[in-house]
């Protein structure tokens, strides 16, 4: 089972250029994690592809089985839209399936 994601956690891939950037506000402003808003499905990262100007984008796959606010729960490992992976998660909340 993978680490939580919160605000501010990165993600990285081919729409970062190799340059992690973060989960973007608000997340689940009522669930906190390690201190920060927990990341959901729907929430948006951002990618940095020049020589266009940065495109948020959303966390696109989470847990099916956990949700927060109605939404599923975005973890470590878990996909966005635009082909990023989400690289880290808070190391002690763990969150299944």
């Amino acid at each position: 089972m993978p680490p939580q994601s919160r605000l501010s956690d990165p993600h990285a891939g081919p729409c970062t250029m190799g340059a992690p950037s973060p989960i973007l506000p608000p997340c689940a402003m009522t669930v906190i994690v390690c201190g920060l808003p927990a990341a959901r499905v729907t929430d948006m990262t951002m990618s940095i592809t020049p020589p266009a100007p940065p495109v948020p984008h959303p966390i696109a796959k989470g847990s099916m089985t956990v949700m927060i606010q109605k939404l599923p729960a975005a973890r470590m490992g878990d996909l966005c839209a635009m082909g990023g992976t989400i690289i880290m998660g808070a190391p002690t909340v763990i969150t299944g399936g």
